[in-house]
């Protein structure tokens, strides 16, 4: 047990979702650019203002057709308020409708809707930390202990609040392979977020052809806000076994790494 062998793996799958990588020479637009639109349509509804204001003190005055000036003040001012509204809500829509357009144009059919969930995804998992601990099993070589620990890192990446799964059949169960004398079980599961302290959310189901998985919860996630869960794991595999994992969200930073005892094999 004292000579393991410690191998930092890299996932074959690299990051996910892909970055974006940013032309060099790219055009930024500046603020005026984007905003005079905005800009010009304050103008106009400070001018409406003002033409109400004179169309008052012509009242009070009791010069000139006022009722006049001041219907014309109030369009100044509603035409302001509505086209500055119009123009950010535009803005947005045709800056999604472009995207979705080129994006949906450049890729083949089957591909468009993979696309168009991975620009859906509001929870991003920023760092997944992984350590998987192979034991062996004095009496019996061919078996072995696989002891794993799962720390993910989400966070919400929309403007909105929303719901976060976890535990699950997705990244929160394992499966028990019934070698006789050795069972498997979920030694642990627990959740913080930056806001609050660590909760324990270990209600086990069972399920058929030896599932074992965490009772799905839900948690809402307010935008920038990010949650940390832990899982804590052991199985009885073959040592040939394949060790898979699957999890709900896009991850990003995936560090996993397999502590191996000697005479074992893996890859």
């Amino acid at each position: 047990m004292s000579n393991k062998n410690y191998m930092a793996l890299k996932p074959w799958y690299g990051t996910w979702p892909p970055r974006i990588r940013k032309e060099k020479n790219a055009m930024k637009k500046s603020w005026w650019e984007t905003q005079r639109v905005t800009i010009l349509m304050f103008g106009v509804f400070l001018v409406g203002i003002i033409i109400l204001l004179i169309s008052y003190q012509l009242n009070i005055s009791h010069r000139g057709d006022w009722q006049l000036v001041h219907d014309i003040g109030i369009g100044f001012i509603v035409a302001g308020l509505l086209g500055a509204g119009i123009d950010q809500i535009l803005r947005r829509q045709l800056a999604e409708d472009a995207f979705k357009a080129t994006i949906g144009y450049l890729l083949p059919d089957e591909l468009k809707g993979e696309m168009q969930w991975i620009y859906e995804q509001s929870i991003l998992c920023i760092q997944h930390i992984q350590t998987s601990d192979l034991r062996p099993i004095q009496d019996n070589p061919d078996i072995c202990e696989l002891y794993t620990t799962i720390q993910r890192t989400y966070e919400n990446i929309s403007a909105n609040t929303e719901d976060i799964t976890l535990g699950g059949g997705w990244g929160g169960s394992i499966f028990e392979w019934f070698h006789k004398g050795y069972s498997s079980d979920i030694l642990s599961f627990t959740y913080t977020t930056n806001t609050e302290d660590a909760k324990s959310i270990l209600q086990k189901e069972y399920g058929e052809y030896g599932h074992i998985g965490v009772k799905e919860v839900k948690v809402k996630l307010a935008p920038g806000v990010t949650i940390t869960t832990v899982m804590k794991t052991k199985e009885v595999k073959h040592t040939s076994d394949l060790d898979s994992w699957a999890f709900l969200y896009p991850t990003k930073n995936p560090q996993v790494t397999i502590k191996a005892y000697e005479g074992i094999k893996s890859e």
